[in-house]
């Protein structure tokens, strides 16, 4: 039996124990917060004090990144070859270029006469859509309403046909809001095309995506960074800094988990907002709504964020995503439609100057060989902005977050490192070189 002060004592430490866990429980959530974010505050920034080097030479690098190897053997039997992807043999009867849908001549010859029904896909919210009116035709159907359209088709024969589009609508508002003559006189006067892969390390996007990248590096004289590594761990510790400068701890608490005191993410001062007060017109592309980047663990955005926006299409498309074969939608790809959304962006606005941020995941994220499939799809893409002479006046970025994070390369040394070094390319317009050549030398 345990003695009288024994007993005293554990009497003693059960009821602190006690009252400690009460306190924990009961004390006020955004208290615990606010002093966590002030304190990883101050961590950070002493490990940044006592990380730098007074000594460094002017032009030098603090932080040494190792020399990995593309073709490394530790990585290579990882890799395999990715064919493109295996969607509809039976083409989409309708087309969608810029904001106008088109029942297809193929289709036409093959089935007849053909009625389609176009109904309006508008956002409620960055989780719900809304479905608005039903327009028929037998030819072809202007975007008006909304970008996104759900399309029932059928045949003098009775065969049916059905999908979901994306296409740009030419927003009258935004057209009389937009404009070159509103940019101050010292602005470049230039478009900015901003695209991204999820989980690209610098490596896997030459492994993977060779045909892009050897047009990028000997047609369009791309500026690879060498040196670029992120910043935290995740997506949105990656794309935070890059569109507001500022990092999620500097910003307000946006995080789902906070309930009513989580502000949504407009709060952020995100970089397409300083674009459009400039007169740009601003266009986000996002897949994977499930996951999104901005609603998986923040509380994603109240109002629309830009001018144009592609997550309503995917939120909508989502529930279908069943009815067809893997990573497509009919007889296209699902990174295609996001790519062409760029375009249609470009086609529509060409006498606006604009700023469009795409982020693809879904063909990337989960797989290591599986974004090889959009190689051919990303070079045909790459050739037509040149082609077209867009590149003359825009800066393309193409860019990931960070390398692959779970796949099983990742248990490897090598592996470890790419995962901390993304791939990030710009692409300046060729006059830059003659006009800013320091600028474009750093």
């Amino acid at each position: 039996m345990l003695s009288y002060h024994t007993r005293r004592l554990v009497y003693a430490s059960v009821a602190l124990l006690v009252i400690y866990t009460t306190v924990q429980i009961f004390r006020p959530p955004k208290l615990i917060d606010l002093q966590d974010r002030e304190a990883q505050l101050k961590q950070i920034s002493k490990m940044i004090q006592s990380g730098a080097n007074n000594k460094l030479w002017r032009g030098g690098q603090a932080c040494r990144h190792p020399r990995l190897e593309v073709n490394s053997s530790e990585i290579m039997k990882f890799i395999k070859p990715q064919g493109p992807l295996q969607c509809s043999e039976e083409k989409d009867w309708v087309q969608m270029i810029g904001g106008t849908a088109k029942i297809t001549q193929a289709a036409r010859d093959r089935y007849g006469d053909i009625e389609c029904s176009f109904t309006d896909i508008t956002r409620t919210d960055d989780f719900y859509t809304r479905t608005g009116i039903t327009t028929t035709t037998h030819t072809e159907f202007n975007l008006e309403a909304s970008d996104f359209v759900r399309v029932r088709c059928i045949s003098e024969s009775g065969k049916k046909w059905s999908s979901i589009l994306a296409g740009v609508r030419n927003d009258q508002d935004v057209w009389d809001r937009t404009g070159w003559q509103q940019l101050p006189p010292t602005a470049l006067g230039i478009n900015v095309l901003m695209f991204g892969f999820d989980s690209l390390s610098r490596n896997t996007f030459i492994r993977k995506l060779p045909r892009s990248y050897s047009f990028l590096r000997d047609h369009l004289a791309a500026h690879v960074l060498q040196g670029y590594n992120i910043v935290g761990d995740g997506t949105p510790q990656a794309l935070i800094p890059i569109l507001t400068g500022k990092t999620e701890l500097e910003l307000p608490d946006t995080r789902k988990r906070m309930g009513d005191k989580a502000a949504f993410v407009n709060v952020y001062p995100f970089i397409w907002n300083q674009f459009a007060k400039s007169g740009y017109v601003t266009a986000y592309l996002e897949d994977t709504p499930s996951n999104g980047i901005w609603t998986y663990r923040l509380k994603g955005f109240d109002n629309q964020p830009t001018d144009h926006y592609m997550r309503t299409f995917f939120l909508e498309a989502e529930s279908d995503l069943k009815k067809h074969k893997p990573y497509c939608i009919g007889s296209l790809p699902r990174h295609k439609i996001m790519l062409d959304y760029a375009k249609d962006v470009f086609m529509v606005y060409k006498d606006r100057p604009k700023f469009v941020f795409g982020f693809h995941g879904e063909i990337s994220h989960d797989n290591y060989n599986l974004v090889g499939a959009a190689d051919q799809d990303l070079l045909e893409w790459l050739q037509w902005f040149n082609n077209t002479g867009h590149l003359n006046n825009t800066l393309l970025i193409i860019m990931s977050d960070h390398g692959h994070r779970f796949a099983e390369i990742r248990n490897t040394q090598q592996g470890k490192l790419e995962e901390r070094l993304p791939w990030f390319s710009f692409v300046l317009p060729p006059w830059m070189a003659q006009t800013h050549p320091r600028a474009v030398a750093n």
